[in-house]
């Protein structure tokens, strides 16, 4: 299969707006500490991730049995259950996971499918008919040469030199176009994406952008539809931007969170790293906080074990002890 069949896109101002509208925002969100997931939130964002990625297929399990089922894994009863578990379990999986790498992708579906496909994680042998809800197929998905172009396609989004946001968007629509599997190739296709976009920017391993498109999931599907018989992706990469876009800017339209000491200092040397630190280094990361406050993080963490100090007062440097590297 000719690969330029699968990732061509025309480009148009609309999308290159939304790349630099996204691109803003990202900003603002490492400004403000937010590509961290709030604890609090935590699991709120992976209940409403795990509850999109499978309503947008049509599964009927409701937000409550999903969190149930996110907090008691082991509470499964049926494969709808079964399913739940499945994606919350992938989502904890896919940090670990290269994006471009054949192997992690039927990593990702052997988990995502487990119990559900018999041949969860392998690639289909047969042609598969590609359907966008007319009951007539749009065409027949070829199974000839399937584990080489969907190689070929990953390398494409690794060598890819337009912005990982565009990258990631065809990225999604090549596994859909492709199906390189019996079932499932939808949410793994979404998964995909995020898991693309991590290697850029954190706050995509929390942040439900498949909640934005499950409010518009006829409008998904349709771009979908459309890409699939122009040949032609473009839209369905603005669509998808659009979606990102939206779920951005409500992150950041909700009040900055009241973090606790703990909780700064694990933000600020996840990204600080191991390099010794001084107050005001701290305090420049920090810049709403007070001195007194910053004095106060410093010494807790310093009685909790998470920094060690050398010195007094403003001439003291820390270093994160060996369990935060």
């Amino acid at each position: 299969m000719d690969l330029g069949s699968v990732t061509y896109y025309s480009i148009d101002p609309r999308m290159l707006n939304l790349v630099a509208t996204i691109h803003h925002r990202l900003g603002e969100v490492h400004a403000r500490h937010l590509h961290r997931c709030p604890p609090a939130l935590e699991k709120a964002y992976r209940v409403s991730s795990v509850h999109a990625t499978l309503a947008i297929e049509g599964s009927e399990v409701d937000m409550l049995p999903v969190a149930e089922l996110v907090s008691r894994p082991s509470q499964v009863q049926g494969p709808a259950d079964l399913e739940v578990v499945n994606t919350h379990r992938v989502l904890e999986l896919l940090p670990h996971l290269d994006p471009f790498l054949a192997n992690d992708l039927r990593q990702a579906h052997a988990v995502l499918m487990h119990g559900l496909a018999l041949d969860a994680g392998h690639y289909r042998t047969g042609p598969m008919d590609v359907l966008y809800g007319e009951p007539e197929p749009l065409r027949v998905a070829p199974a000839v040469d399937l584990p080489a172009t969907v190689q070929d396609l990953l390398r494409f989004a690794e060598d890819d030199d337009f912005p990982p946001l565009i990258t990631s968007c065809v990225l999604h629509f090549g596994l859909i176009y492709l199906r390189p599997f019996g079932a499932g190739n939808g949410r793994l296709a979404r998964l995909w994406q995020k898991r693309l976009l991590m290697r850029h920017w954190d706050v995509f391993s929390f942040l439900p952008v498949e909640a934005f498109i499950l409010n518009t999931a006829p409008a998904y599907h349709a771009s979908l539809e459309y890409a699939d018989r122009r040949g032609d992706c473009g839209g369905f990469i603005t669509y998808l931007l659009e979606r990102i876009d939206e779920a951005l800017a409500e992150l950041l339209s909700e009040p900055d969170p009241v973090r606790k000491a703990p909780d700064r200092m694990a933000t600020f040397l996840q990204q600080w790293g191991v390099r010794p630190f001084r107050r005001k280094d701290y305090l420049t990361f920090f810049p709403e906080l007070s001195t007194a406050t910053a004095t106060r993080d410093l010494a807790e963490s310093c009685r909790a074990g998470r920094i060690r100090a050398e010195g007094e007062r403003r001439a003291a440097r820390y270093n994160a002890r060996t369990a935060e590297r």
